[in-house]
């Protein structure tokens, strides 16, 4: 109960009507943030803004940081659990570790966390990657781990949400307020979180944030009104296909699965994203003359497996759609992304999502409110 008056406000706890005290949290979010501005839509300025949230995402305390990485190696057993693109990301973070820290972490969707319980106890750590802080599935993870007395770190964007009041951590992702269902800027700061994390857990978290910053100032040289008008070109060539395909390796096949969520999610198109090298074991059979396959090239060792795949691809027929630093000859169209090393997966998304909105926008669909979803998921 809160009672409101000329000299502030006073709550109670029910139904003894108890006054209680309440601590008074900030949320530094400005009014513009949650406005269009200049832009038709709300997914293409957060795209936009990419620019200047993941400089917020990199620049976390780092006491808070390095606090969170003694908790995953004092761990035994750390599950990324989170939902829908979220859920990605987590997959990405059992990549990432591996790939710096030379540690295994795991992950899983929330829905399907009810499955993993047996393996949770007082040494486990679940660390809950959200934008909203309340998708259903997650927080009945949480509960979960919480009876079997697991500690809780949450990677969220919304700081007064029900995870981040039930986890014993939180690290907040400071993009703004994402008004567009389909996550765009919080989904790459996720993942910047992630990077600091893995490194932090070796002790190189300035090697991270330097890593990550030249990243972020790659992205901001890269879009640009050019670029949008060169992938708009891709838009129009792809406009009137129902389905294609994205494969990535190692930590881009994650986002190979991303970037088929966000073109389903807004321009309604059937998007599968493959590893690279399962398209032989099944999905190449589904590749015909002109059939449109997105590459997502990396540059952690596996460049030459991924374009070998793209060969095999263009081989049947498929139109090859390249997103990596460099043009190869394999490619039919090419899309140009800085080199960033082991920080691939957050440029690679980047495109795929604007290709996404713009696809949405020729089809006339309304990327901000995709029929049949919602911005945050609180039922089962």
């Amino acid at each position: 109960l809160v009672e409101i008056g000329t000299n502030g406000a006073r709550f109670y706890s029910l139904p003894e009507a108890k006054q209680i005290n309440k601590k008074i949290i900030e949320i530094n979010w400005d009014v513009q943030s949650a406005e269009k501005g200049s832009y038709k839509h709300f997914m293409i300025k957060e795209i936009m803004e990419q620019k200047e949230t993941l400089y917020r995402a990199i620049n976390q305390d780092d006491a808070l940081i390095k606090k969170a990485a003694a908790a995953i190696n004092k761990a035994v057993g750390t599950y990324f659990v989170g939902c829908g693109t979220a859920g990605k990301v987590c997959l990405t973070a059992e990549y990432l570790f591996s790939e710096i820290a030379h540690k295994h972490v795991n992950s899983i969707f929330g829905s399907e966390f009810p499955t993993h319980h047996h393996f949770i106890n007082n040494k486990t750590l679940l660390i809950a990657v959200s934008q909203s802080g309340e998708t259903a599935d997650t927080l009945e993870a949480i509960e979960t781990a919480l009876k079997k007395k697991a500690k809780i770190m949450s990677i969220v964007n919304v700081e007064t949400s029900t995870m981040a009041r039930m986890s014993d951590i939180v690290i907040p992702t400071k993009s703004g307020p994402e008004k567009a269902v389909a996550s765009t800027k919080v989904t790459t700061a996720q993942m910047a979180v992630i990077i600091l994390l893995a490194y932090a857990s070796i002790n190189k978290l300035h090697e991270g944030k330097t890593l990550l910053l030249e990243t972020a100032g790659k992205i901001n040289d890269m879009l640009n009104p050019g670029y949008e008008r060169h992938i708009f070109k891709l838009a129009e060539k792809l406009n009137d296909f129902e389905s294609m395909y994205i494969i990535g390796r190692g930590s881009n096949y994650p986002m190979a699965l991303e970037s088929a969520i966000k073109l389903q999610e807004v321009s309604y198109i059937h998007a599968e994203g493959f590893a690279g090298g399962e398209l032989k074991h099944g999905p190449i059979a589904l590749i015909q003359k002109g059939t449109p396959c997105i590459v997502l090239v990396g540059e952690n060792g596996s460049k030459s497996a991924i374009l070998s795949n793209a060969m095999e691809v263009k081989a049947r027929g498929g139109y090859i759609i390249g997103i990596s630093p460099t043009n190869e000859e394999v490619f039919d169209y090419w899309i140009r992304v800085p080199e960033s090393g082991i920080a691939s997966p957050i440029v690679n998304i980047i495109p795929i999502q604007i290709l996404a909105y713009q696809l949405a926008v020729l089809r006339k669909n309304n990327p901000d409110m995709p029929r049949n979803l919602a911005k945050s998921v609180t039922v089962k």
